[in-house]
Order: C-alpha cells, then structure tokens, then sequence
C-alpha cells in the first residue's frame, strides 16, 4: 500500500520541476526578445540621426546679399561758352564848351536904417554921492535903457546891482537926465529902442 504513494509523491515533483523550468525558459526568451528589440531600436534610431546628419550637411548654404548698387555722382552741368566780340565804336564827338558871361554882381544894398550910436559928449561919469564916498562904497551898475525916438531915456532898469543900492540909483538918475543916443532909423524914420549900459563906480574917481 505505501508503493503507489511514493510514486504520486514522484510524478508531483516532476511536473513541479517541468514548470519551473518552462518558466525560467519563458523568462529567458523575454529577456533575449526585450534585448534585441532594445538593440535593434537603438540601431534603427542611431540610423535615423545618422540620415538627419547627412541630410542637415547637405542643406544648401544660403546666398550672400547682392552688393549696394554703386553711388551715381551727378554730372556737373553743362557750361555754356559764350564767344567773346569786340565792336569797334566811333570816338563820341567833340564837346564845344561855350564861355559863360560871368554874372552881374547884385546892386549894392542901399541902407534903409542907422544904428544906434551914443552921443559920448553926454556919456559921462555921474557925481560920487558923498555918503558912499565916506563907507567906501564901489562896484559897477549894469542897467538896461529904453531910448525914445529923440534920443532920451525915459526908463532905466538896474539888471546886476554894485551892491550899493545908492550908487544904482545914481547912475539910473544921472543916465536918464544927461546921457543922449541919436536914435536908429527904419526906412529913415527913428523908432524907439532898449540897450544895456553900465556905470563904474571907482573911489579914485570920487572928487
């Protein structure tokens, strides 16, 4: 009775081992498979860089740019030559020149007035007044006139005083009673006329 046991025990085993072996095969074959897949990718892709390589080599280089069209320099205008002549022209005719008369001298101006002149017979020094001879009074009196058409003065104005209003108004007084013009004339006829006198008052002159 314990004979057929072993032998089931046996037969157990073997197909045990049979299908780890399978397996192990199974595995073995995968793995080759998996490497040459592997393999012949990276062949084919090395390939395919290869090819894109050569092709890349042989792309076409570009074309360099045309050159700039060169400068164009304006050419300068045209000069027009212009051909000198020279026309003969007769000498322009004698100038007579005529003598001028010489010209009439104008009339002489017939004189239509006199000045005014003094008559210096009366122009003569008034008396030193005997109160100005004691306080030393001197200097000189400018005075303006009026003189009429007789000659007369019948104004006298003091226009720079000699600091001594007694000595002004002795030289007004003396010049308006003695001194005498012959008055000027216009178209012979006497007109009035305003003039500037002056008395000096020296004490050397004092009597």
């Amino acid at each position: 009775m314990e004979r057929p046991g072993h032998l089931h025990v046996e037969k157990k085993s073997a197909a045990n081992r049979a299908t780890s072996l399978a397996i192990v095969i199974a595995i073995h074959i995968a793995g080759i498979a998996g490497l040459v897949a592997a393999l012949s990718s990276g062949a084919l892709i090395k390939q395919l860089q290869e090819i894109k390589a050569t092709v890349d080599t042989q792309k076409t280089p570009p074309k360099a740019p045309p050159p700039p069209p060169p400068d164009l320099v304006k050419p300068p205008p045209p000069v027009a030559i212009v051909p000198e002549f020279q026309i003969a022209t007769a000498p322009p005719p004698p100038v007579t020149t005529v003598a001028k008369a010489p010209p009439a001298p104008p009339p002489k101006a017939v004189a239509s007035s006199d000045p005014l002149r003094p008559i210096m017979r009366t122009h003569t020094l008034p008396p030193y007044p005997p109160i100005s001879v004691r306080l030393n009074e001197q200097g000189t009196t400018l005075m303006e006139v009026h003189i009429t058409t007789e000659g007369n003065v019948d104004d006298c104005k003091v226009v720079q005083s000699s600091s001594s209003e007694r000595l002004d108004s002795a030289a007004c007084d003396y010049v308006k009673s003695r001194w005498r013009w012959q008055p000027p004339t216009n178209q012979g006829t006497p007109t009035a006329v305003s003039t500037r006198v002056s008395v000096k008052w020296d004490l050397k002159d004092a009597k």
